[in-house]
């Protein structure tokens, strides 16, 4: 006899959990044995947790037998064994299901193989990162076609005639799936988890059906959106002492609408489960106990959210007829502007909730990055949320470390990765933490910054040797002792990579270096890594990898970073013990079935809240239809029946931020349905908004003034370099940080070779050249600098930047060179090359020194001329005029005193600036000074005039008072300049440019 199904729903107005606990309990009138032949089915084991805690709500410290709660979605052998207890049903008689990491690591090895095979057509082989992207996705396929029931070797149809050549490539590379998985997963004595799944729930149903069991079984809160669940659902409604409960199915909808609803609304789900049972929608009763004052919410965002094709009724509903504050009663929104806004406001609202005693709040959000901006936000009243989402394993102390020494090793040990290994909190490399982090500091002073040294490991000790034996530095032996140290621990990672290992091989060798790492000189480095719950999962997850990835090889070290952090993208680290007991964050799944007293709806905007439907990577809309699989759109209904079951019951607040990461968004289109049938806006908690700005502001705040430095007397610098006089005109502040701060701009770790280098490097070989014995002219000497220059490129030649692009331009430079000589010599000879001169300016107690690139004299009239190389911008006439480019007159200046050793003290005639850039033209000859003795006489003043200043202490050194002029330095971070600049020139008066 075909029983009729009992199916009931529990409005969207109330907590499913609570309803469904309240009611059994009033059922049981107080027996404290009744419900204990009860089992409850729920979805899955966060459904079992919440209904577990609504009981004990309910219960008290009263004794009481709480029903059987098992999770169908998450069936494993122990709770089918006891679902089919009696029943004749051994789950072991079944093949085991594949562990997931096995399984994936199977179908990379095909995945690669195919991507061998097809690399000329793809452009290259797949990296390993890839292969076990790829074989994850093929699982999930996998998943999809065996929970709808659909065939493998439909596949081999799957592309019909007609369609771009690249569908065919898909098709070929799902040949993995329809016609070499099956053979493998025989080999391996196993079927496919959702395979297993689905059996033990069929079989479950069949013998049900069949035979049903004694007790009273209910399904609750499961939609059914998976075929076998479905099945389960309908045999389970039809028991004697059985029933299903629907969470928020709308009863009253009308019949049009009904018809009209499909996989996009938030019924689409429940109406598909409907059809499944075979249940008619009106056979369905509602559970007892309804919340009427909260029905008329949960009304409006039903009518609100109703087929496209029925809207045209909703003037007929009355909504904007109604009193806007009792229809919005306990429901308000939010709208930030920023994401961080948005958080902050959020935060607030779950502070105030701790003022009133038991009251709760729950952050309800498909936005992982908003959820942790929450937490953030709630931690500056020390207030710690668990997200119910977990947080990536990666993510946590233990995983970022684990992520530093991949990345360290993909990248050859390079200053930037190495440096942040290095300075993690967990590393020691066996010493004491505090010496330590001293010499950690020193290696990165004066051994990692500036460009990369050649050699991996071998050439970053053989740079550090070098330095050690420098005098100057403060790099000494045992700072070179702690390097050596850490370079130990990591050359296991460098040897494994050099042999042709397995990935289990690389992974555990990881662990080692991690540990050895992680060492102290008190505690082993295990004890550091593995500690807590982040460490436990690490751990887990390393065993289970290496347990299963042996047959994984060709992994290179340049991959390995890419390849570990795809290896861990899924695994997240749920806290035990840092729960709030009245704040939390729950993802949509979580908070379909429980309620907390305020509800905080988060990150209402499309492509959030409904999510963005991301196109499926094997099959397009019409071949996903004509294959039997569901549609994307179907993820939108589900979120759509999310939105309702959240936002329907107790204090509700809708928040959304206008821009995310800088980009604008657009409203979730819930939100404007909402809105248009109550035919007005859902009131604003401005107010929010409005503290969290408060909290931020300053109390008062005053305009910075610009640094105006005033040291004594004895503390400024009497003796500069012509370049240094030039930082001292453009930019005094510069000059007050080099000389009486004596703080220097460190070089950039990893520098890349750029122009300054390139400059250096150029006056270096050319000095070289010119100081050196050998041919000067013609073949032998243009091989002569050729040789010169590899010998002083050599640090840098490795750079690819610097051999493709460097080299031939100084080759060119090289062969315009020698030709240049030949016919300068015809009337100059060569004065000084890189020579030294100094001189007291008369009358004071300053000292000016510099160093020429070149001097020539002229060998008609003994004149002189100076010499300076650029590789750069040319200094204008203007600038030399105004004072703020001294340096080739003041060099003259020197010139003509006899300042230079072995340079007679001729009058100067010519000032010349060789650009040399190697490209087109090579060389150009500039000389923005047209009247060199006037040049030379403005610079003397100029300087005299600095000197005189300055030996006033009530002279500041300003900082960098014209940049219209003088561009900017080194140190306008160190003098704050943003903070007190504007548009207009602070030291201008309004008079334009001096």
């Amino acid at each position: 006899m075909v029983r009729t199904p009992t199916v009931y729903t529990i409005d969207a107005s109330r907590s499913f959990v609570d309803a469904l606990a309240e009611e059994l309990l009033r059922d049981a009138e107080g027996d404290p044995v009744k419900l204990a032949d009860t089992t409850i089915l729920v979805p899955n084991r966060r459904a079992q947790r919440s209904l577990r805690e609504a009981f004990l709500r309910f219960v008290g410290k009263k004794p009481m037998v709480l029903p059987v709660m098992r999770p169908i979605g998450e069936v494993d052998e122990e709770e089918i064994t006891f679902l089919g207890a009696g029943l004749g049903f051994d789950p072991s008689d079944s093949l085991p299901a594949i562990s997931s990491v096995r399984r994936q690591a199977l179908l990379m090895q095909q995945v690669m193989r195919w991507g061998q095979l097809r690399a000329s057509d793809m452009g290259g082989a797949l990296a390993p990162a890839q292969g076990w992207r790829l074989a994850g996705e093929l699982a999930r396929l996998m998943d999809q076609l065996e929970t709808e029931g659909l065939k493998f070797e439909k596949l081999r149809d799957l592309v019909p005639e007609g369609l771009a050549h690249h569908w065919d490539i898909t098709l070929q590379f799902l040949t993995i799936v329809s016609e070499h998985w099956p053979d493998i997963l025989a080999a391996e004595g196993v079927m496919n988890p959702a395979a297993r799944r689905d059996l033990m729930l069929r079989t479950l149903a069949d013998l049900w059906e069949g035979k049903p069991p004694k007790g009273r079984i209910i399904a609750a809160g499961s939609t059914g959106s998976i075929p076998a669940t479905a099945r389960l659902l309908s045999v389970v409604a039809r028991l004697p002492e059985g029933a299903v409960v629907l969470p928020g199915l709308d009863r009253g909808m009308s019949d049009d609408a009904w018809n009209a609803v499909d996989a996009t609304h938030s019924h689409g789900v429940l109406k598909a489960l409907l059809e499944t049972m075979g249940v008619n929608r009106h056979e369905v009763r509602d559970w007892p106990s309804l919340n009427h004052v909260l029905l008329r919410r949960a009304s409006l965002f039903r009518d609100a959210l109703l087929p496209a094709a029925v809207t045209e009724g909703w003037l007929s509903l009355g909504y904007q007829a109604q009193d806007k504050a009792q229809l919005f009663q306990g429901l308000s929104k939010i709208v930030a502007p920023t994401r961080r806004e948005e958080a902050a406001a959020i935060a607030l609202v779950m502070r105030e909730v701790l003022e009133e005693p038991e009251r709760t709040a729950a952050l309800v959000t498909p936005d992982r990055a908003l959820g942790r901006h929450v937490r953030a936000a709630l931690a500056r009243w020390g207030i710690e949320v668990d997200d119910s989402g977990g947080d990536r394993v990666l993510n946590t102390v233990s995983g970022r470390f684990l992520g530093l020494v991949a990345n360290a090793v993909s990248e050859g040990f390079a200053p930037v990765s190495l440096l942040a290994l290095l300075q993690h909190p967990f590393v020691s490399v066996g010493f004491d933490r505090r010496s330590y982090l001293a010499s950690l500091r020193r290696l990165d002073t004066y051994v990692l910054r500036g460009v990369r040294p050649s050699g991996g490991l071998d050439g970053l000790l053989r740079r550090a040797k070098v330095v050690v034996a420098d005098k100057k530095a403060g790099f000494g032996d045992s700072d070179l002792a702690v390097l050596e140290a850490a370079i130990n621990c990591l050359r296991p990672l460098e040897a494994v990579f050099a042999g042709d290992s397995a990935l289990d091989d690389i992974l555990k060798v990881h662990v080692e270096v991690a540990e050895a790492l992680a060492a102290a000189n008190e505690a082993p480095g295990a004890d550091v890594l593995w500690k807590g719950e982040e460490g436990q999962t690490l751990a887990d997850a390393f065993a289970e990898l290496v347990r299963e990835t042996g047959s994984i090889t060709d992994v290179s070290a340049e991959g390995y970073a890419a390849l570990f952090e795809e290896l861990f993208a899924g695994i997240a680290v749920r806290p035990v013990w840092r729960k709030h007991p009245r704040l939390f964050i729950w993802g949509t799944l979580e908070a379909r079935l429980q309620r907390a007293d305020v509800m905080i709806l988060g990150g209402m905007n499309e492509g959030t809240w409904p999510g963005e439907i991301k196109p499926d990577p094997w099959m397009n809309r019409p071949m996903r239809q004509a294959f039997g699989l569901p549609p994307h759109e179907r993820r939108t209904g589900q979120a759509a029946h999310d939105f309702v079951q959240a936002g329907s019951g107790g204090e509700v607040v809708l928040t959304r931020a206008e821009k995310v990461d800088g980009a604008p968004t657009v409203p979730s289109r819930w939100l404007f349905r909402i809105e248009a049938l109550a035919g007005g806006e859902i009131p604003r908690a401005d107010k929010y908004l409005a503290w969290a700005h408060q909290m931020d502001a300053a109390a008062r705040t005053a305009p910075l003034l610009p640094p105006a430095p005033k040291p004594p007397l004895e503390a400024r610098p009497k003796r500069l370099s012509v370049t240094q006089v030039e930082t001292w005109m453009r930019d005094p502040y510069a000059l007050y940080a080099a000389k009486v701060l004596e703080l220097k701009p460190l070089d950039p770790l990893d520098d890349k070779p750029n122009a300054s280098t390139k400059g250096t490097l150029l006056h270096e070989a050319l000095e070289l050249f010119l100081s050196e014995d050998g041919p000067s002219a013609g073949e032998a000497g243009y091989a002569r600098l050729l040789e010169v220059g590899r010998r002083v490129f050599e640090p840098v030649l490795t750079q690819p930047a610097v051999y493709a692009f460097w080299w031939p331009r100084f080759e060119r430079i090289a062969e315009w060179f020698i030709a240049n000589e030949v016919e300068r010599a015809e009337q100059f000879d060569v004065a000084a090359v890189e020579k030294w001169a100094e001189a007291k300016l008369p009358g004071t107690d300053f000292t000016l020194f510099a160093k020429a690139d070149r001097i020539d004299q002229n060998r008609q009239d003994s004149s002189l001329t100076i010499i300076d190389y650029k590789t750069g911008t040319i200094p204008t006439e203007r600038q030399i005029t105004a004072g703020f480019a001294p340096q080739l007159p003041l060099e003259a200046w020197l010139a003509e005193r006899g300042a230079f050793d072995g340079v007679p003290a001729n009058p100067v005639s010519d000032l010349i600036f060789w650009r040399i850039t190697g490209g087109n033209p090579v060389h150009e000859p500039k000389r923005p000074v047209k009247d060199v003795p006037s040049s030379i006489s403005d610079a003397e003043q100029g300087l005299r005039g600095l000197v005189k200043a300055f030996s006033d202490e009530k002279t500041a050194y300003l900082s960098n008072p014209r940049p219209k002029n003088t561009g900017y330095g080194d140190y306008d971070h160190l003098a704050r300049v943003k903070e007190w600049r504007n548009a207009d020139d602070p030291f201008d008066g309004g008079e334009g440019e001096a």
